[in-house]
């Protein structure tokens, strides 16, 4: 399997878990960036809104992948505007496989992998798994035994 991980990270929590999955994995790598940085209560807000906002180029075509793996953090328990906007740029997506990592500060409820398991499921990708790291996991060191256990599904 030639998996894909495109990864948004504000604080660069998500970008150190989804670097170990790559890892793990031998996956490529594409960030998602947004065109312009904005205050984080306004990221939260127009999370919860589940606005777009513009993004920086990067890999949306992933017609050399057999899977798509999105991590992000949660925000009011949604995606980032900037990952709503990637899932709508995707191209070449139908048949492929794809999951979900999310990390979060809390340990409470969240439906972000919800929205990205549908939006993706809409395109014709087909939904493998998802992962949710909260707080006490990242705290404890506890998110690197996880993402080892999330990986082996995408291992040949």
């Amino acid at each position: 399997m030639k998996p894909l991980i495109a990864c948004y990270s504000y604080s660069g929590n998500t970008l150190t878990v989804a670097q170990k999955l790559q890892e793990l994995i031998n996956a490529d790598f594409t960030r998602i960036e947004p065109v312009k940085d904005r205050w984080y209560l306004i990221k939260a807000v127009h999370a919860y809104l589940e606005k777009k906002w513009p993004i920086k180029p990067c890999i949306t075509d992933i017609s050399e992948y057999d899977c798509l793996i999105i991590c992000c953090p949660v925000w009011a328990s949604r995606t980032p505007p900037g990952v709503n906007q990637y899932l709508e740029e995707l191209e070449n997506v139908s048949g492929k496989k794809c999951a979900a990592l999310v990390t979060m500060g809390g340990d409470g409820n969240q439906i972000a992998t919800i929205q990205i398991r549908e939006n993706l499921e809409s395109q014709g990708m087909e939904f493998i798994d998802k992962l949710a790291i909260g707080g006490k996991a990242q705290k404890s060191g506890e998110w690197e035994s996880m993402v080892e256990d999330f990986a082996r599904k995408f291992q040949d």
